[in-house]
């Protein structure tokens, strides 16, 4: 639903590397009537979906249509939609209206205060921390749906334990249904974003209490059907949202460990994708 990077923030962990620039327009980037159609044709073609997730290669809430397009896909299936959002325009009254058709909204809160704030997700300039905070509760006041808060951890940046202790006072005041702890996990916009140890998230994760729960560490996709050609667009499409490991893809497509590999060795000579080794993994990135 948005561009390429148009989004509000510019975080250090993006797996989507550095704009140096953000936005804070609302727009109508694409048909609203075909996006909507696009997600309900494929939302019928699978047997077994758990969400329908609205998110992007940017801050979905900017496309100004994400609401129509909401209510439009409920109206015609039953499987459940999530928003996937930097929460950042929640302070905004017709945003948060947007969202209320929504079963489950996932914000994320990064920073428990306006320093680490700045520091991690490089907010547009008219975006202050206050506006973050409010804006989540005013949200939860107003939404009946689910709330799946994110915490992205980020060594030597939020991991401290006072800074957990501030984060853990704050989630208090929010009424979520669920914090979801994730860490660096992809090739980040910046090399000082390394990520927080698995026994670490755990300890943290136990101390936040109630529903948090560490997410990081993998997710699974549903096969996608198509000839070759039709696999290697729908991979390049995937890379362009996220870097994917060789297994990711192979568990997101049903494609074999060869056929993946041999696909993504035409990508590359292509030009369209590159490969990137973090640590002793290698992750597939789109190349813009």
């Amino acid at each position: 639903m948005i561009p390429r990077k148009y989004c509000t923030y510019d975080c250090v962990y993006c797996q989507l590397g550095a704009s140096g620039k953000t936005e804070v327009e609302r727009r109508s980037f694409y048909d609203p009537s075909s996006v909507a159609t696009q997600v309900i044709e494929a939302a019928k073609a699978f047997r077994e979906i758990d969400y329908i997730s609205l998110s992007g290669s940017g801050e979905p809430t900017l496309n100004g249509d994400i609401g129509w397009v909401i209510r439009k896909v409920k109206e015609a299936v039953s499987i459940p939609v999530a928003v996937i959002t930097n929460g950042s325009l929640l302070y905004l009254p017709e945003v948060r209206k947007d969202l209320l058709r929504a079963d489950v909204v996932l914000p994320s809160l990064d920073a428990a205060s306006a320093a680490v704030y700045e520091k991690i997700n490089r907010p547009h300039p008219s975006l202050e921390f206050p506006g973050l905070l409010e804006g989540l509760r005013a949200f939860r006041r107003d939404y009946a749906g689910k709330v799946w808060l994110e915490i992205m951890l980020i060594s030597n940046m939020n991991n401290d334990w006072q800074h957990i202790e501030m984060l853990k006072n704050i989630v208090s005041t929010i009424a979520v249904d669920r914090v979801q702890l994730n860490t660096v996990a992809r090739p980040p916009a910046e090399k000082t974003a390394r990520a927080v140890n698995a026994a670490e998230l755990l300890s943290i994760a136990r101390f936040i209490g109630n529903g948090c729960e560490v997410i990081a560490g993998g997710f699974k996709k549903q096969a996608m059907p198509g000839d070759h050609r039709d696999w290697q667009e729908s991979v390049y499409q995937m890379l362009q949202r996220r870097s994917l490991t060789l297994k990711d893809i192979v568990r997101s497509t049903g494609a074999s460990v060869s056929q993946a590999r041999m696909g993504l060795d035409k990508l590359v000579r292509e030009k369209k994708v590159r490969a990137v080794t973090l640590g002793r993994r290698r992750f597939y990135t789109a190349i813009e």
